[in-house]
């Protein structure tokens, strides 16, 4: 229809966001990765990630550094002359 028109005119569903209390931890909503109800974080008063999927838990520059740090400990600076 028109731009300024209220979905209500259009004929489509009335839809509002949820808001949760600040004691509020977890909710159940759809995810759209898991394709069902699942647990979600609530983060202050807003629905946050869901809970149930395979997140990540480290960024790409956290794996790197880890990587990094175990080499290290492997075989610390073989060929490198010590620091004065």
């Amino acid at each position: 229809m028109f731009p300024g028109t209220h979905r209500w005119a259009q004929g489509l569903p009335l839809t509002m966001p949820e808001h949760y209390t600040r004691d509020t931890l977890e909710c159940t909503a759809w995810c759209n990765k898991c394709r069902r109800m699942t647990q979600h974080r609530v983060d202050g008063v807003r629905r946050g990630p869901c809970l149930e999927h395979e997140a990540p838990q480290f960024s790409q520059k956290q794996l790197a550094r880890q990587k990094k740090q175990e080499r290290e400990r492997q075989q610390p600076a073989l060929f490198e002359e010590p620091k004065r």
